[in-house]
């Protein structure tokens, strides 16, 4: 059976790491803050791993095991604008539009999945309005925010939004980490060293390849 890994699971390795697997007072990292490196770490992979695959296959890829589908909370109308916005699980990490979002749609039990929604960039949609738009729904993202918009102005109450995206987060520690293995042990390494930086722990440094020192009886 396959061995699967929780963000929990890496907390107490570097924990354990850290107290060289013996409880430690001196150690004053809390399981938070750890989580936090965590989430940094692996979204600074995620987008490694998707630059360095573009320079191998000149295309930009993703690993797959990092999407994660998500049901949007509920989509809502701004009285203002008259926009439909909802929010992203997080702000999609540091990748073209595209990869950081594979994609969006709507479904329900009654219609099934419907054709994807189509995304424009925050800084088109200006004068989005004033070219040809396709017949179906758009949407745009602003931080965590999503504004959706469909080509005839229909209502969107009460449609259920799904985003596949490239995530490093997890609403729950004990969620299964959907990550390779060598890129988790890049991960724990990459904690373990911004702990070690911000507590100040020392770090013994080998240099090989120097002069013998003296020998004289």
């Amino acid at each position: 059976m396959a061995i699967i890994y929780s963000k929990k699971q890496l907390i107490e390795r570097v924990q354990k790491h850290m107290n060289n697997g013996f409880p430690d007072t001196d150690f004053k990292a809390t399981a938070n803050e750890i989580l936090l490196y965590i989430d940094s770490a692996l979204a600074f992979s995620i987008v490694g791993k998707a630059y360095e695959g573009a320079k191998v296959e000149g295309a930009l890829v993703v690993p797959e095991a990092f999407y994660l589908t998500s049901l949007l909370p509920t989509v809502i109308q701004d009285q203002t604008t008259g926009y439909w916005t909802t929010t992203l699980p997080q702000p999609p990490l540091s990748l073209p539009l595209g990869y950081s979002i594979s994609k969006m749609y709507m479904a329900s039990t009654v219609d099934g999945v419907s054709q994807s929604i189509f995304p424009i960039k925050a800084k088109r949609v200006s004068y989005r309005m004033d070219m040809p738009l396709p017949s179906g729904v758009r949407y745009w993202i602003e931080g965590s925010k999503v504004f959706l918009a469909a080509s005839e102005g229909q209502p969107l109450l009460g449609q259920n939004v799904y985003v596949t995206m490239a995530s490093s987060r997890t609403n729950d520690v004990t969620d299964v980490m959907n990550v390779a293995d060598d890129v988790l042990e890049q991960i724990f390494m990459s904690v373990v060293a911004k702990i070690k930086d911000r507590m100040g722990i020392p770090v013994d440094i080998v240099k090989d390849n120097l002069p013998a020192g003296n020998k004289s009886s």
